[in-house]
């Protein structure tokens, strides 16, 4: 009789404990970085044609080129694995070397447009980095959700006696 009054107390304690939403919510936030992630991966593999392609174009300065290189390689060395976003150090530098290599994409976007030859790469540029725009926000949107239940009570307390605490955001994607 007594344990299963302990377990009837238990029953009612942790029915509104928050630990379903904790498991949706983060489920909600991987999905999310999911998405991303091989948004990144097409867009370093389209950058290869994009800097194959715009060499011999006049109007397309060579430093450009190189910086974009340069910032193509900062950024697959941090690669967006399904782990990374547990990591805020890591994720933070992941987040600079992608906004690197938007900073560095755009002025040779801007000269691949005016070409005529590059103009459907170019097309498939725009295309996937509002696609990338979106993903993240979606992604921090989800993280916002997740972080605000750990922070509010009484989800507050099951998020402490389980270890859970706030996840990273990308934050700001500008350089």
């Amino acid at each position: 009789m007594r344990s299963r009054s302990l377990v009837l107390l238990l029953l009612v304690l942790l029915s509104g404990c928050g630990y379903r939403d904790f498991q949706q919510l983060d489920a909600e936030r991987q999905a999310a970085w999911a998405a991303l992630t091989p948004l990144y991966q097409q867009r370093t593999a389209l950058l290869t044609n994009l800097l194959t392609a715009s060499r011999p174009l006049p109007g397309i300065d060579p430093a450009q080129l190189v910086r974009l290189a340069e910032a193509r390689v900062q950024a697959i060395a941090l690669p967006a694995t399904p782990a990374l976003p547990e990591d805020a150090a890591l994720l933070q530098r992941h987040t600079a070397a992608q906004a690197a290599l938007g900073a560095a994409l755009a002025p040779v976007l801007q000269a691949a447009r005016r070409a005529p030859g590059l103009q459907p790469l170019s097309g498939q540029f725009d295309g996937l980095e509002n696609r990338i725009t979106v993903a993240r926000k979606r992604y921090e949107l989800a993280t916002q959700r997740y972080n605000s239940l750990v922070d509010s009570f009484p989800s507050s307390l099951t998020a402490r006696v389980l270890g859970l605490g706030p996840r990273p955001i990308l934050g700001d994607p500008q350089p």
